[in-house]
């Protein structure tokens, strides 16, 4: 028995050998959904009441829904979120977070993909509780940057360690004791979202538009869960960062401070 268990992790260990694992950092980038088709959908559909944008960053990605564009209106439809990889030729994207269907969570989905400069698309089946063996087309456009990123240092993906916000909430006590806090930032776009991984709820999140010089953060804010008011709003913070950890205050909001680590 041992030495059949021996020959089959032999022989595990050289067929993991053959799987190909292309480079994430090809799908880097933030991008705009231009067409889509939906399970039975015969023709295109296009996003006229909302915006659907994907950030893919060093083997992370998040997806938001969100509208920024018709007054009094600021729809936030919901987010998605965690890890891929590119494995033989086929897209395989993990599930954090995502806050349309929580059976969803764990799961690995298996896509084709096409990427270049211009596009992204991607082409599969999910199957969870409420979209069972369900078809998804997409087609997303690259967003291209207006002004370059004056500096890079919080370029990647960090999640929270310490979150202080002026009152007697604090990251790590009461709602946001078992929470999450994931934040990406890939040129021109950030996000951030808020979730509990052991009873697999999201609590909100949030997408921007941003800029760094290196001292001074500014951020533009496209989409926001938890207070619609703050869409079309700028804010600005302090940063200061050793490239593996960074913490954000402001001269603003007194006793506001939150740190993150470096995770990818």
């Amino acid at each position: 028995m041992k030495k059949l268990l021996f020959l089959i992790t032999i022989a595990a260990l050289m067929l993991s050998a053959f799987i190909e694992k292309e480079p994430v950092s090809k799908l880097n980038g933030a991008y705009i959904r231009s067409e889509f088709k939906f399970g039975d959908m015969t023709e295109w559909g296009k996003d006229k009441d909302q915006k659907v944008v994907k950030l893919f960053k060093n083997g992370y990605y998040m997806i938001f829904y969100y509208d920024d564009h018709r007054p009094n209106r600021k729809l936030f439809n919901g987010v998605g979120g965690g890890t891929y990889e590119i494995i033989d030729g086929k897209y395989h994207e993990g599930h954090d977070f995502y806050s349309w269907d929580s059976t969803h969570i764990g799961q690995i989905t298996v896509m084709d993909y096409k990427v270049d400069a211009n596009v992204y698309e991607q082409y599969g089946k999910i199957n969870t509780a409420k979209y069972k063996d369900y078809q998804v087309t997409e087609k997303l456009s690259r967003i291209k940057p207006t002004e370059p990123l004056k500096n890079n240092k919080l370029e990647g993906v960090w999640e929270m360690t310490e979150g202080t916000w002026g009152g007697a909430t604090k990251f790590g006590e009461g709602k946001y004791k078992d929470a999450t806090v994931r934040m990406i930032f890939q040129y021109p776009k950030m996000a951030v979202v808020y979730y509990n991984p052991k009873n697999k709820t999201f609590d909100g999140g949030g997408i921007f538009n941003y800029q760094f010089d290196g001292k001074t953060f500014t951020e533009y804010c496209e989409g926001y869960s938890w207070d619609s008011t703050q869409v079309g709003k700028i804010g600005k913070f302090l940063i200061k960062t050793d490239g593996k950890t960074f913490t954000k205050t402001s001269e603003n909001w007194a006793g506001f401070k939150e740190v993150f680590k470096r995770i990818k």
